[in-house]
Parts: structure tokens; C-alpha cells; sequence
């Protein structure tokens, strides 16, 4: 079974156009950061750095540290981010469980599709403390509710079963009481329509856009893709455009002298 860095070392380069990329939730937080014309935040996971990309371009103003625990991911998002101009960021390795951020100093830490990487508890701790007072955490997710209804939950036998690194709304409040210095201000949901065709799907499945995949033992995979595609030809109505809704939720916790 390839281990999970050397997973992302070899989809690095495809990374970015094997994975979908949402502009609502970096609107979502543009707007809570509409007032400021400086601003300084981290990315936590930053992948190959698409949503890094956008968020450059919607907060012009934005001095960014990019950070994973992967070296052919920051390679990535340095060459993407660099490729198109900005400048005001730099690229860390690192790992979320700990994190040599600068302490009280910065407006926001995000972290995209990237927390059932890591244990949120450290996590929440260590940003805690990097964060301005009244400064964001923003993490973007989804639960094992909404992972159980998107096309791979519904159709891509074991799919939901074996992703059991993800979080229910409960287990939020649990966080809470682990952590000091911040607050669950909101919870956003986000819904999109998907369509793709079936030879899409099969490539994102065989190219393990998913780290679920890599759960699945190599005959056990090859077993549930042959299942997939046969339950899309059973279920879809047209397999060149099969269509589904996606689901997401935004956490915004809060640094207020208060908590």
C-alpha cells in the first residue's frame, strides 16, 4: 500500500486539475476580511495551492505563508504562485501538529480539505496562539453525513466506510472544551452541483484523487472500481453527464480576549 507522502509526492504535479476547486468559500472569507488592507494568514495543508491562487487574487493586500508537511506540494504551489505574480508569500514544511508560526501576529490561518489529516485539538491549540486577537481560523471540511451522499459515498462500494478520518457536528463542541482563546462564531454550508462524465470519474478514482482510495487494498480496489462503474451504468441516466450534489462546511472560530 503506497503510505500517504509518497502518494502526494507522485500526484503533485496532476493535483491541482484532479481536484475541484470552489470559489464560494474564499468569497466567504474575503468578505469577513473585507475592512483590512494589509493582511497576514497561513495555509495549513496547502495542497498544490489552488485555493492559495484565489485567495491572492480576491485580498490583494494578502502577505501568505503556505505550509505542508509535503515537499513536492510546496514545490507546486511555489511554481503556480510565482507563475502568476505574487510575490508576498513563502512556503514552509511543516507539520500541523507542530507549527513554527509567528505568535499573535496573524489576521487569519485557513486549512482546506486538510483537517482529518490532523488532530484538530493540536491544531486549534497551536493557531490559537499565532492569530491577532480578534483574528479567524477558517476550517473548510465535510462530514461523514455529507461524504455518505456525494457520488463516491453512494456508489464506490466501502467509499464512506473506510473514510472514517472525517468529523459529525459533534464532535465539534468536544474541541471546545479542549481549546482556550478561541470561539465557534459561525458555521457555513456549502452545496454545489456536479457534473462529470463517467470516464472523468474513473480517472479521478484510478489517480486516487481521494486519499480514501489509498485505504483500499490493491485487488480490493480494483474489485470496487469494476462496482462503481457498474452501478453508475445502473443508476445514471446519461453517462456523459452524471450529475450530483456536493457538500462542505466552513467552521469560523474566533480569537477574542474573552474566551
Amino acid at each position: 500500500m503506497v503510505r500517504l507522502d509518497e502518494h502526494f509526492t507522485n500526484i503533485s504535479r496532476s493535483y491541482n486539475d484532479l481536484r475541484t476547486t470552489d470559489l464560494d468559500p474564499v468569497r466567504y472569507i474575503q468578505e469577513k476580511l473585507r475592512d483590512k488592507t494589509t493582511i497576514s494568514g497561513a495555509d495549513i495543508g496547502c495542497g498544490g495551492g489552488r485555493y492559495d491562487l484565489l485567495l491572492l487574487e480576491a485580498l490583494p493586500g494578502l502577505s501568505l505563508i503556505c505550509a505542508d508537511v509535503n515537499e513536492a506540494m510546496l514545490e507546486e504551489t511555489a511554481r503556480l504562485l510565482e507563475g502568476h505574480g505574487h510575490k508576498n508569500i513563502c512556503t514552509r514544511r511543516m507539520d500541523a501538529s507542530a507549527m513554527p508560526l509567528p505568535q499573535n501576529s496573524l489576521d487569519f490561518v485557513m486549512t482546506f480539505n486538510a483537517i482529518h489529516h490532523f488532530d484538530p485539538v493540536i491544531f486549534l491549540q497551536q493557531v490559537s496562539r499565532s492569530v491577532k486577537e480578534g483574528g479567524y481560523v477558517f476550517i473548510y471540511t465535510r462530514l461523514r453525513s455529507q461524504n455518505a451522499r456525494n457520488v463516491w459515498g453512494r456508489f464506490f462500494p466501502g467509499f464512506n466506510e473506510k473514510e472514517s478520518r472525517l468529523f459529525q457536528m459533534s464532535h465539534f463542541e468536544g474541541w471546545m472544551d479542549r481549546v482556550e482563546g478561541l470561539g465557534l462564531s459561525e458555521i457555513a454550508f456549502f452545496k454545489y452541483r456536479r457534473v462529470a462524465s463517467l470516464d472523468h470519474l474513473m480517472n479521478q478514482a484510478r489517480n486516487k484523487h481521494y486519499s480514501t482510495f489509498l485505504l483500499y487494498r490493491e485487488g480490493e480496489f480494483a474489485e470496487a472500481l469494476t462496482l462503481f462503474r457498474e452501478e453508475l451504468h445502473r443508476n445514471a441516466r446519461d453517462l456523459q453527464c452524471i450529475e450530483w450534489i456536493d457538500e462542505n462546511i466552513m467552521l469560523t472560530f474566533r480569537k477574542d480576549s474573552s474566551n
